[in-house]
């Protein structure tokens, strides 16, 4: 009978032990969860805050822009404080910061391929100057049309329709209409790994045709106009400008600078109804750094009768 009882007394108690066990187990669980969730509610709510800040800087920048406007003048340049930095202005647990660019003075890719669907003859020469300069062969014109025209006939020999994007993998199809960011080049062929690389600082997507703004363009982007021009001799004299707080009211006053004095008249002809003295987009870099925690934001904006529209964000880190 004290056996039976003793062996009683033994499955009780491990039944305890597995009970307080289990109890525990769940007690841990329970923590973790609400550990988990009060981590992942807390990155939620810098998320959130985050983005609230990345927009107040957004109506920062659209204010300099149409404070711009408002100052009467249509040239737009480096000197004017909307190309100067924000400096790092404190919030709570952190700061915010910025700058804005500007995407008129690149190369707008969607410039080659007119509204009515036939090439910009004028563009397309630019355009195929401005491989040359950064090493690419100029054919690669042929695949960047291909991309955005309409029809399914490829326009040379480097040129690529669908039927070629078809054949990769993963496979995909030409977009055959205009580009919608600048990042889309890296599906045209031709453009694969660091040929993109060598040409994207100077290329932009603009969603209508635009001109080049030559107070803002690179050095390198300009001397592509001719292959005679020197670009180390027209990066100085640039920063010559710069330096003596002047700028380009036009584009004559491009062509008075000493590295364009060997380029012929019909050359600068066949450019000059592609540059311009002003901008209207602009892209916007923010940065936001909450509890040490780094977030990066980009948008795009649009200026146009005095009025500043954001018109695509992106999350993605831009360094």
């Amino acid at each position: 009978m004290m056996i039976k009882n003793q062996s009683q007394h033994g499955v009780a108690l491990l039944t305890i032990l597995v009970m307080v066990a289990l109890a525990t187990i769940l007690a841990a669980t329970i923590a973790k969860r609400q550990s988990n969730t009060a981590e992942n509610t807390g990155y939620l709510m810098r998320q959130d805050q985050s983005l609230l800040y990345a927009k107040s800087a957004e109506a920062f920048f659209s204010e300099l822009l149409i404070q711009d406007s408002d100052n009467g003048s249509s040239i737009d340049h480096l000197q004017e404080n909307w190309a100067k930095p924000m400096p790092p202005f404190s919030v709570e647990d952190g700061a915010v910061s910025g700058r804005l660019l500007d995407e008129s003075g690149k190369f707008n890719l969607n410039n080659l391929v007119k509204s009515d669907g036939k090439v910009d003859e004028a563009a397309k020469r630019w355009f195929e100057k401005l491989l040359q300069r950064v090493g690419l062969p100029a054919e690669l014109s042929q695949a960047v049309i291909d991309w955005q025209d309409s029809d399914d006939e490829t326009t040379g020999a480097m040129g690529a329709e669908s039927n070629y994007y078809q054949g990769l993998n993963p496979a995909y199809l030409a977009s055959n209409t205009m580009f919608h960011n600048v990042d889309e080049l890296k599906l045209v062929k031709g453009f694969e790994g660091k040929n993109y690389d060598l040409i994207k600082p100077y290329v932009t997507a603009l969603p209508e045709q635009t001109k080049v703004n030559m107070n803002t363009a690179s050095a390198l982007l300009l001397a592509s106009i001719d292959p005679r021009v020197d670009v180390n001799a027209l990066d100085q004299e640039l920063k010559a400008k710069l330096s003596n707080l002047t700028y380009f009211n036009n584009v004559d006053d491009l062509w008075k600078l000493n590295a364009f004095s060997g380029v012929e008249d019909q050359t600068k002809n066949d450019v000059a109804g592609l540059l311009d003295s002003k901008s209207n987009y602009f892209t916007a870099q923010i940065e936001v750094v909450l509890s040490e925690r780094k977030r990066q934001f980009t948008s795009s904006m649009v200026r146009k009768d005095r009025q500043v529209t954001v018109y695509s964000r992106s999350l993605a880190p831009f360094n």
